[in-house]
């Protein structure tokens, strides 16, 4: 087993680490999601889990029925004071997680890491999430995430994509709701459809 460990980076519904778990145990967020395979290897990720706020973009496109509307991806070419989540996992755990996001089963993707680096990305498909992207090193660790191939036209997400997101910055970083926010309403695709009202509205019903 490669036990070779990187820091998944996280920007959507996998901010939350209740959400995020899934994926390496298995298991459904909700009623009309689908049922996770989870990972090989279910082990859950190291404690730490930061936010990193980097010189990224964060937009919603395409649309999801089970969330709603638009899910988010990262543009890692453009800055925009996108945030990451940062899950500390293995090799094989990120690579089947990129699986499992883009329809495949885990064990069936094979990713080279280290070409991933040295390249700064790689393509594995055409699905929305099949451009593997190295966002650069944290604590001497690849930092990896996955995106879409070419950014997507704007669309808006939906009230519980949006409060998913939320609840996992403030599962990062409790103290900092304002700026979690003014993230989100410079991401395209949520406003003017969503203001910064409605976004502290989706916390406030949340607690």
């Amino acid at each position: 087993m490669n036990t070779d460990r990187l820091w998944y980076a996280a920007y959507g519904s996998n901010l939350l680490r209740a959400r995020f778990l899934l994926y390496l145990r298995g298991g459904s967020y909700a009623k009309g999601h689908r049922e996770h395979v989870g990972a090989r290897d279910r082990r859950e990720p190291g404690d730490e889990s930061p936010l990193l706020h980097g010189p990224w973009r964060l937009c919603f496109g395409f649309s999801s029925s089970r969330w709603g509307g638009g899910v988010a991806f990262l543009d890692p070419s453009n800055d925009r004071g996108a945030s990451v989540r940062c899950w500390d996992i293995t090799h094989e755990q990120f690579m089947d997680v990129a699986a499992q996001e883009n329809g495949l089963l885990p064990g069936d993707l094979k990713i080279d890491v280290d070409k991933v680096v040295a390249d700064g990305q790689a393509k594995i498909g055409s699905s929305w999430y099949s451009r593997i992207v190295c966002l650069g090193k944290y604590k001497g660790r690849p930092l990896m995430t996955f995106t879409s191939p070419d950014p997507p036209k704007p669309s808006t997400p939906g009230e519980s994509y949006l409060s998913v997101m939320l609840e996992g910055f403030l599962e990062a970083e409790t103290n900092q709701l304002g700026q979690h926010v003014d993230r989100l309403l410079r991401a395209e695709g949520v406003a003017p459809e969503w203001t910064r009202e409605a976004l502290l509205g989706l916390v406030n019903r949340a607690t």
